[in-house]
């Protein structure tokens, strides 16, 4: 049973507001998903009309792509609705309980779409007063800030002093009872910032009184297992210092490194790389694969788009002066929405229309509509689908470690098992785009015609075979190396005969395997013969190299109760000790070698 008002479908309870319960449904014209938050006229009294207000006139003036939107209001005689974007993944505090920290540059992106938000609210004079995890939405991999009731809209006066907002995301000065002002609300981000970073907040306690005090009297602490790039730290001490006339303002925070630190890498990785000598073409493909290492869902192609182009099109010319060609910027960033804005002239929200609203009176459930359901396989689809392409990505990040190591000289075997990799990928991504181009079901996908009529599946067809031609230029040109230095050697080396002649997917299985385990022994030796604790780069290199035996069992698409997540995955083998993954490196060797 659903709930109908004029043009909306209301599915089911998703929440309660301070207002009233949230509901999920769709506009029955668009099919666009909607939230809807209810509010009972009768609880609309004093304080909580003003709040309400409050919050339209926010979401009315603030027109930005990292700001949950409003589309719509409409109201009965019992209720007033307020139509909302839907954000098809919950929000932060859920997502950090399941990740428990965030990676660098994850954590980095999520801060730099949230100041983008700030961006519009500064400019509107609009303090948010509540900012937590909880209260960060996320959609398709993007930022929404949300929950604008306690939302205070400054105009002339610049400081206030009515106590809100979560107790360990407030600033002190919020926490003491004292006039406050909108660097109250850079406080709040800050500490959402560090606990992304180190899955904690920056100062806890038992209750308001201890908070306060252990904010005011003991340092700023950061894990000492972790090193934080300079810029990262710079940024939260900057936010977090206590005298809010010391602590940065917002145009500061605007202008500091860390709104560019993405782009910069980038910008560093590409003229490192590009800068590299030999094949152009391949040096391009290098870095295709080092910006392009987990791709999770559609939003993550969108937001490399001109990367990746320029990379597509870099491969193809293969030339160094193609570096020159790019103008634009790597990294997207939001731009401030400027359409769809609800028009100032709308009634207040005592007046009551009904020719726009019919409330049937039907109840609800909290469970998933068909409707519902079927989306998010379609989504499950996709992450399917994008998981086999970080399968066969994972073994190009290996070779490619495994050829700028060069750790075994002997017998040229560091570029053979790079190659060997890197054909391993070749055959792997060449089944993957005949699956898709000739939409067969291999991997046994509900629903699968009516997934490949959907745009999601087209976005990924198309990213597919772009990045196949990228891979096979990588391919020939390390064909064509390993092939040229077998030929200038007078040594005959069986494991270039063999990786250089085989040609068949069953038979590469074979030499894929042979090869490999003898690397890994060779490497095994040799790190336990100098000390292989003076370089858990080396040794993190071994350990994946391990991984590629069974690939099927590793990066298994469903793990437990949850889906394979390649970027704990890289995060958490860099967090491990060198003992540890010394341990975990010596079961493999052990059990590959029965």
């Amino acid at each position: 049973m659903v709930k109908i008002v004029d043009n909306y479908v209301l599915e089911r309870v998703i929440g309660k507001g301070q207002f009233g319960e949230v509901f999920k449904g769709y506009n029955k014209t668009t099919g666009e998903d909607i939230a809807v938050k209810t509010v009972n006229r009768k609880n609309l009294k004093g304080k909580f009309y003003e709040l309400l207000e409050n919050e339209i006139k926010v979401l009315r003036s603030c027109n930005n792509a990292n700001i949950i939107k409003l589309y719509d209001i409409k109201k009965t005689a019992n209720n007033i609705y307020l139509v909302l974007e839907f954000c098809n993944e919950g929000d932060l505090m859920a997502y950090m309980k399941e990740k428990t920290k965030l990676t660098e540059d994850e954590a980095i992106e999520f801060l730099c779409q949230i100041l983008n938000a700030f961006k519009t609210l500064y400019k509107s004079k609009i303090m948010h007063r509540d900012f937590k995890l909880a209260n960060i939405l996320k959609h398709n991999g993007q930022i929404k800030i949300a929950d604008f009731g306690f939302a205070k809209l400054l105009g002339n006066d610049t400081f206030t002093n009515t106590m809100l907002g979560s107790p360990l995301n407030m600033a002190p000065e919020v926490l003491g009872g004292k006039d406050y002002n909108s660097k109250a609300d850079i406080w709040s981000v800050g500490t959402c910032f560090y606990e992304m970073l180190f899955g904690r907040p920056p100062y806890t306690a038992s209750n308001i009184v201890e908070l306060l005090n252990n904010i005011q009297k003991k340092p700023l602490y950061f894990p000492k297992n972790v090193t934080l790039p300079p810029v990262i730290e710079d940024c939260i001490r900057r936010m977090l210092v206590v005298d809010p006339s010391k602590r940065a303002d917002w145009p500061e925070v605007f202008e500091h490194k860390i709104n560019t630190y993405l782009e910069d890498k980038v910008m560093a990785d590409l003229e490192q790389t590009m800068g590299q000598n030999g094949d152009q073409g391949m040096n391009m493909s290098r870095f295709y694969i080092k910006t392009n290492k987990v791709i999770d869902h559609i939003t993550d192609i969108e937001k490399n788009e001109d990367i990746n182009n320029y990379a597509y099109n870099a491969t193809k010319v293969a030339s160094k002066s193609a570096q020159q060609d790019f103008k634009g910027k790597f990294v997207k960033r939001q731009v401030e929405r400027q359409e769809d804005k609800i028009p100032e002239s709308e009634p207040p929200l005592n007046k009551i229309d009904h020719r726009d609203a019919v409330d049937d009176g039907t109840p609800l459930g909290n469970f998933e509509t068909e409707r519902e359901k079927r989306i998010k396989m379609f989504k499950r689809n996709s992450a399917r689908l994008l998981h086999e392409r970080n399968k066969y990505v994972f073994l190009a990040s290996v070779a490619e470690d495994a050829i700028s190591m060069n750790l075994l000289v002997k017998m040229n075997l560091s570029e053979i098992v790079g190659f060997l990799l890197i054909k391993k990928l070749f055959y792997m991504i060449g089944e993957t785009k005949e699956m898709v181009d000739k939409k067969t079901n291999v991997l046994n996908l509900p629903e699968w015609e009516k997934y490949c009529e959907t745009k999601e599946f087209h976005q990924i067809v198309n990213y597919i075979n772009k990045e196949y031609d990228v891979f096979k230029v990588y391919y020939d040109s390390m064909f064509e190396n390993v092939k040229r230095n077998f030929n200038q050697t007078n040594q005959k080396n069986q494991f270039v005969i063999d990786a250089l002649s085989v040609n068949k997917a069953n038979d590469l299985d074979a030499v894929f395997y042979n090869t490999l385990l003898t690397y890994a022994n060779n490497l095994w030796d040799l790190f336990k013969k100098n000390g292989f604790t003076s370089d858990k780069q080396k040794l993190i290199h071994l350990n994946q190299i391990l991984d590629c035996f069974d690939q099927e069992r590793v990066f298994a698409f469903e793990q437990g109760d949850k889906q394979f997540n390649f970027k704990l995955f890289y995060e958490e083998v860099r967090g491990l000790n060198t003992d540890k993954l010394g341990d975990i490196v010596q079961h493999k060797i052990d059990t590959f070698n029965k």
